[in-house]
């Protein structure tokens, strides 16, 4: 879910996911470059699939979840053809400048060398609230003004690229959910406010939570 929430809301990457390690190949678009596939689970069935990708005309970047201690895995995992190996726990920023290295594609990651939101809570929080990915984006632009007024135009610029139109009331309705949604998950810990005629509010009442995200 981290994973999801990092290509799908913080790069607008596409991603997309299956528990089934046999149908992962059947996800990655045809050929071409900036085609990423991460895998985690069983062994034998990891290795089995990165042998049968990297064999493929145009491989993609393939990196391997390693979830034992012991190394034997990852080694096993390269000399299947994998790109890189990464041991969980990790951080979604250390992965996306990991997987940067490898894929052209990738939205340049210096703009957010500064941001001072944590990627790891932000999605902790999108994910225990079970936001969609165009609720995901709007919270997140959101959490990093907390405790700030964020206009309509701000939102339309920063996720649609293009000033806000008057009567669209998009925006309205998604924070409308996240709303609902945090105050089932958080209770009275995040307060989301509609300011008549200047915009959204987000603001963080219980400091241990707020710490976590910036």
């Amino acid at each position: 879910m981290s994973l999801g929430y990092l290509f799908s809301v913080v790069l607008e990457y596409d991603f997309k996911a299956t528990s089934i390690l046999e149908d992962a190949a059947s996800l990655l678009r045809p050929s071409g470059s900036g085609r990423v596939l991460i895998i985690s689970g069983d062994q034998d069935k990891s290795l089995e699939l990165v042998r049968k990708v990297a064999k493929t005309d145009t491989p993609p970047v393939i990196v391997v979840l390693d979830h034992l201690s012991d190394g034997q895995f990852g080694a096993q995992s390269f000399r299947a053809g994998a790109t890189d190996v990464v041991r969980p726990p990790f951080a979604l920023k250390e992965m996306a400048y990991r997987i940067q290295l490898r894929v052209d594609e990738m939205p340049a990651l210096e703009e957010f060398s500064q941001e001072r939101v944590n990627w790891d809570a932000e999605a902790y929080v999108a994910n225990e609230a079970q936001l969609t990915t165009a609720e995901a984006q709007v919270a997140r632009i959101l959490i990093r003004h907390d405790g700030e007024i964020v206009s309509r135009d701000d939102l339309s610029y920063q996720i649609d690229q293009r000033p806000w139109k008057y009567g669209d009331r998009k925006f309205d309705v998604h924070v409308a959910k996240i709303r609902k949604k945090f105050q089932a998950a958080f209770g009275a810990k995040i307060e989301v406010e509609t300011v008549r005629s200047a915009g959204y509010k987000l603001t963080f009442l219980e400091d241990g939570l707020s710490s976590d995200v910036h």
